[in-house]
């Protein structure tokens, strides 16, 4: 009777699991692209995925105490957490979403892409982007026709010294990678559309 007792006491009490810190399998080669450079990753930050305008980014908001989530992301009930629809951003993307955010980004291979400032972006190694002062690194990616707000505020922070180079390296590394996929996707569909044109 007594132990029955006290495993009533303990019942009301008992504290709920809390969210994963970092879930069990990383983001795959795809995932990638639309997660942030893990040395950008703050993690006494709400650590769900968010849209970023198609580039896949952290939630700004703050964790809520015992969880590893904000309360609008672990908001939807056990099992249907709204951190879910994009995922932890450091694990993998749902299908369905992964497949959004690759045609979100495939518009560069349209017609509408402005390609003569897309092209003139220069392939630069990581070793000799870190091995670039602060205000070269700057006017590299300025000149390469780096925009957005990411970049603008990249390049104010670096000048200032404000942020970790390695961060904005990172970024950079992630960009580049994305522009050579979204490069090969596009010369894949039109050898697709060249070729459905002969068979016409």
């Amino acid at each position: 009777r007594a132990q029955h007792r006290a495993s009533r006491r303990r019942g009301p009490h008992t504290a709920r699991a809390p969210a994963m810190a970092a879930p069990r399998q990383g983001p795959s080669v795809r995932c990638r692209r639309f997660t942030p450079p893990e040395a950008s990753i703050d993690r006494g930050k709400c650590l769900a995925r968010t849209w970023a305008d198609g580039r896949g980014g952290q939630c700004n908001r703050y964790q809520q105490p015992g969880n590893h989530f904000c309360i609008m992301h672990q908001a939807g009930g056990q099992g249907q957490e709204q951190w879910r629809v994009f995922g932890h951003v450091m694990g993998p993307i749902p299908e369905d979403k992964l497949q959004e955010f690759e045609k979100y980004n495939d518009y560069r291979g349209s017609d509408k892409v402005d390609l003569s400032v897309w092209k003139k972006r220069r392939l630069l190694s990581r070793q000799h982007a870190m091995e670039m002062d602060p205000r070269t690194l700057s006017n590299f990616v300025r000149d390469c026709g780096y925009t957005g707000e990411k970049w603008r505020t990249f390049r104010e922070q670096i000048n200032k010294n404000m942020v970790d180079k390695a961060v904005v390296v990172d970024s950079l590394m992630q960009e580049q990678s994305s522009d050579l996929w979204t490069e090969v996707v596009r010369m894949q569909r039109g050898e697709g559309e060249a070729r459905a044109r002969l068979l016409m």
